[in-house]
């Protein structure tokens, strides 16, 4: 129980050190510079990618400290906790004072993204991690 109770908080101990040194950089630039890239709907293919990754890494963690028994229920707390991250960012983005704004499509993106890394690894979990 104990060796849970640690996994868990490293799990959120990974979305805080993330959210305190690159969410306020993110939040303070306005909205006019980061729409300077000229590729339609990049921010949900960003959201999605960064989703992706998080959650893939961290199966990945799981999947050999726990010597290739990665569980549903570990797989559906990591979701959990990754989307009350990306509803996090969200809000954070709709308070900030600067011209952002919370996008249910971005959280969208986070979700797509997140299940994409879920799916991706349990396919290719053997022939890479193995």
């Amino acid at each position: 129980m104990e060796r849970k109770i640690l996994l868990f908080v490293a799990v959120v101990y990974s979305c805080a050190v993330t959210a305190l040194f690159f969410l306020p950089t993110y939040l303070l630039v306005p909205n006019e510079k980061v729409s300077k890239i000229n590729i339609p709907h990049i921010d949900k293919w960003v959201h999605g990618i960064i989703f992706f990754v998080l959650i893939y890494l961290w199966q990945w963690y799981f999947y050999k400290h726990k010597k290739h028994n990665l569980s549903a229920v570990t797989i559906t707390v990591l979701l959990v906790i990754l989307m009350f991250y990306g509803i996090i960012i969200e809000v954070l983005q709709e308070l900030s004072p600067v011209s952002r704004s919370g996008d249910v499509f971005d959280f969208l993106a986070d979700l797509l993204g997140a299940l994409l890394g879920i799916l991706v690894f349990k396919m290719f979990k053997e022939k890479f991690h193995s």
